[in-house]
């Protein structure tokens, strides 16, 4: 499926996403750099699920691993939604899109699917408990699963405080992670070895970028500062 055709499936299903994100995650699986599998932490009803396999499916290429217990949690609760089970629901809406074959689903939690694993990961997408110790184990405990080349896209890390710290600690500060950007609230970047000169300017040009979007969310500058950010960013991030 075109991405315009996925988008009219998972707009339909509960979940958190913007269509600039299932975009961007569609693309980040069909043209995204590297090989291995795909493994999505935290998959809910399958919004994100559907929108990273298709991207896959789209181009011949390798299954989702989605990590996901089903069980809510304090994240779901600030929305109302406690003594949840999700599962059933997530395996309707992925048959329902046509993906059954592209998705290993392993309902449990992600530091239980983490025990064993031994299969590359070229895509990394962490979306699961957003509370900072969360966000920083699901980080630490999967990342060196990921190959050299290999992409990391976390989201909501900029309106909640867990992902935004754990990227700006841990991924926006080292040297082994070149940015290929931020689309709303996903912040996506490449493992390297070495950054290369002209990988550090674009880094410096999308957090100088990433700075003001902030400083716009906080109204310290002016609100158009923020959207003009929004789009900017939108239009440098890349797959690659």
């Amino acid at each position: 499926m075109r991405f315009n055709e996925v988008e009219n499936i998972i707009k339909t299903i509960d979940g958190w996403l913007t269509r600039y994100e299932a975009r961007y995650l569609y693309l980040l699986a069909q043209l995204g750099p590297a090989h291995g599998v795909i493994v999505e932490i935290g998959s809910w009803k399958g919004k994100t699920t559907i929108a990273l396999a298709h991207g896959s499916k789209a181009a011949g290429r390798e299954q989702i691993y989605a990590i996901d217990h089903h069980e809510g949690g304090p994240d779901q609760e600030k929305f109302g939604h406690t003594e949840v089970n999700t599962e059933k629901e997530f395996r309707h809406n992925i048959a329902l899109a046509g993906i059954e074959e592209s998705v290993v689903p392993m309902v449990m939690k992600s530091n239980d699917a983490v025990v064993g694993w031994q299969k590359p990961i070229r895509l990394l997408w962490i979306d699961g408990d957003h509370r900072y110790e969360g966000v920083k184990n699901d980080f630490l405990m999967w990342e060196p699963h990921v190959v050299e080349g290999g992409v990391i896209a976390f989201h909501d890390t900029f309106a909640w405080d867990g992902p935004r710290r754990v990227v700006e600690e841990y991924v926006l500060r080292s040297n082994r992670f070149s940015i290929l950007g931020f689309v709303d609230g996903i912040t996506a970047v490449r493992k390297v070895a070495k950054l290369t000169p002209l990988k550090k300017m674009k880094n410096g040009l999308l957090l100088f970028l990433r700075r003001l979007y902030i400083l716009g969310r906080q109204h310290t500058l002016p609100g158009a500062i923020r959207k003009c950010t929004k789009h900017a960013m939108r239009a440098i991030a890349s797959v690659r």
